[in-house]
């Protein structure tokens, strides 16, 4: 999880105009930019994602973690893969919304959630889960991150 640089925070300012980084889930590489006509690009770290882009990474983190995974925090995780094989049921999307609410709640600080809904679709054979929520960090009052979790795993769309 990302955490927002506090000396910065208590001042009240930004640190490189965004308060979280974290890197981006999908491992680009970034590369330095240089205004020489003939020079190489050369790579620079991990392209990184900021602000709502990494609280929406630590989100599918930790959706997509089962306990145990981690070696040092073996509780972090959200096991929503214990739905997929089970069959669709709307008691099943109730319990998936609670679990969801309380992992939110314990792992994931900056968000406060608004609302939560989960749905069966039982055409594409996926739950379509919405959450509405807040980050009073970042002065967000009301972001929908909307997902799917289905046989291949958890999305967010």
């Amino acid at each position: 999880m990302a955490t927002p640089n506090l000396q910065f925070l208590k001042q009240g300012k930004r640190y490189n105009d965004h308060i979280y980084k974290d890197m981006q889930l999908d491992l680009e590489q970034n590369y330095t930019q240089g205004l020489e006509l003939y020079k190489t690009r050369e790579i620079k770290d991990l392209r990184p994602d900021y602000d709502l882009d990494a609280i929406k990474n630590s989100l599918f983190n930790l959706f997509t973690t089962m306990p145990g995974q981690k070696i040092l925090n073996p509780e972090y995780g959200l096991n929503l893969m214990q739905y997929i094989f089970t069959a669709l049921s709307e008691s099943n999307a109730r319990l998936m919304a609670q679990k969801i609410l309380q992992g939110v709640r314990f792992y994931e600080p900056r968000v406060a959630i608004l609302n939560i809904s989960v749905n069966v679709n039982y055409d594409e054979e996926q739950y379509d889960v919405a959450l509405r929520i807040s980050v009073p960090s970042l002065n967000l009052e009301n972001v929908t991150l909307n997902g799917v979790l289905k046989e291949s795993g958890y999305y967010f769309v």
